[in-house]
């Protein structure tokens, strides 16, 4: 009887040691997910940030078109949302991502092909091939390529340093979160490939 309550004690006592092994991996492994995340998926990170709750996002509690205006840095990009009359759609409930040029990607464009963007259905044809409607999926993410809303797709790669490329842009990490989605920062205007 006695080996028997010897055994289970000791049974009991390593049944706790293994629990508390056990519980100790997994926070380990939930406090490294948004590391991990950010280091092996940084476009899973990039682009779902919602899934990465851990990660220092840059969070606005207001709409996309409203972060955009107080950001110094994107004074260009709203004057030509505005121009191609795209600015207020971003103001409205739904969910939208936008891959923001900074002013000095607009300001780095070339004197040809900026003067081809100033014609008006240029200008809106690339201003909306810099915006996806509806949250982006795992799947798109992990296929390479988002279709855009001006019909054709940005091509998705990750680079040896740990960004994302958008095409030929190098994409900021963190993103903008805000109220009816998300805003990436790029440091070149996206061109269409037919522009």
């Amino acid at each position: 009887m006695l080996n028997k309550d010897i055994r289970a004690l000791t049974s009991k006592k390593t049944s706790i040691k293994l629990a508390c092994l056990l519980g100790i991996i997994g926070v380990t492994t939930l406090i490294s997910s948004p590391v991990l995340a950010r280091r092996f998926f940084p476009r899973f990170a990039l682009f779902q940030p919602s899934a990465y709750k851990n990660y220092p996002y840059r969070t606005s509690n207001s709409t996309i078109a409203d972060t955009l205006t107080k950001d110094k840095k994107f004074a260009n990009l709203v004057d030509e949302l505005k121009e191609a009359g795209l600015f207020d759609s971003l103001k409205k409930p739904g969910y939208f991502t936008i891959f923001a040029p900074t002013d000095s990607a607009f300001d780095s464009l070339s004197d040809n092909v900026f003067k081809r963007y100033s014609q008006p259905e240029n200008r809106i044809k690339v201003l909306k091939y810099h915006l996806v409607t509806g949250e982006i999926t795992p799947k798109q993410v992990k296929d390479g390529t988002i279709k855009t809303l001006e019909g054709t797709e940005v091509k998705i790669s990750d680079r040896p340093d740990g960004t994302v490329q958008l095409n030929d842009a190098i994409a900021q990490h963190p993103s903008t979160t805000t109220t009816n989605g998300v805003i990436i920062e790029i440091d070149q205007v996206l061109i269409p490939g037919d522009f």
